[in-house]
């Protein structure tokens, strides 16, 4: 019996050592400079998934939420690791990008909208030295460089791709994950898409509302401008993250539909799945 219990011991032991080869590379981290366009006081501070081959290959630059980039052991959370590896898997560079380290600041989430120091409309220059940056790489093709933002992140993506760079092309398409739409959308008739837009909410979400978002979207769409929307029934706010395995309210926040009773947040496999899927046919139409 011991030569069977060894025999067990040395199998997990080759296991443990054979799973670093299995799993994906880790993403380089990169330094962003200001470029003229962030308003941060320090490089910006960014991790960097780089698909096979010497391109040049397109690129997504990926926006976080209030919650910033990381898990609370430091390194890149669930979401932001499983994002970038797929989207480097079929093709393309994918720039992770930190806004709230060089700044000194934690989280926002907890903040209330009044009191934050950090803006959404702040944080649009951090993404277009984000796209300065990859449009200097070889690797890159810097006429198809897409953006992507979750929550917070995903009100900047709305913000950018309604305010072109002041030199040079913007972005080639946009993707943002249940952004607040409340202000934009009690001023729809200014709010002008240069380039392709894609929204991903859930119809329950009550930490940003899906009905303005909807409003918004049938505004600009009833102007012919380019504007898409999806809205998964019964689904609420960050269901696309795989750590996520249960519905959770967050008291410790103070916004939301019902300031001061917390906001909801929970996983949906399903609607995640179909999310990637639609985010990489979105991306395959205008950044291929």
């Amino acid at each position: 019996m011991r030569w069977r219990q060894r025999l067990v011991e040395l199998c997990w032991a080759l296991a443990v050592v054979c799973v670093p080869a299995w799993a994906a590379p880790l993403p380089a981290e990169v330094s962003i400079p200001a470029a003229g366009s962030s308003s941060s006081p320090e490089p910006l501070r960014a991790h960097l998934f780089a698909p096979e081959g010497p391109g040049p290959h397109p690129a997504v630059v990926m926006l976080h939420g209030c919650g910033g980039a990381y898990a609370r052991d430091g390194s890149l959370n669930a979401r932001h690791r499983m994002w970038g590896e797929f989207l480097a898997e079929h093709g393309y560079v994918a720039l992770m990008l930190d806004s709230l380290s060089a700044r000194g600041i934690r989280e926002l989430c907890t903040q209330k909208f009044a009191e934050r120091s950090l803006k959404e409309a702040d944080r649009r220059g951090d993404a277009y030295a984000a796209l300065t940056w990859l449009r200097e790489r070889p690797d890159v093709d810097g006429l198809r460089i897409g953006l992507l933002g979750w929550s917070h992140g995903g009100g900047v993506t709305l913000d950018a791709i309604t305010h072109p760079p002041k030199a040079g092309d913007g972005f080639a398409a946009a993707v943002a994950f249940y952004p607040g739409c409340t202000s934009k959308a009690a001023r729809a008739s200014r709010f002008h898409p240069y380039a392709p837009l894609l929204l991903l909410i859930g119809e329950a979400d009550d930490w940003t509302p899906a009905a303005p978002c909807q409003q918004l979207a049938q505004a600009v769409v009833a102007r012919g401008e380019p504007m898409q929307i999806v809205v998964y029934p019964g689904t609420f706010h960050d269901f696309d993250n795989p750590a996520l395995t249960r519905k959770r309210v967050r008291r410790d926040v103070p916004n939301g539909v019902n300031p001061g009773q917390g906001v909801t947040t929970a996983p949906n496999p399903e609607a995640r799945e179909d999310a990637k899927l639609r985010v990489l046919g979105f991306f395959s139409e205008h950044l291929q």
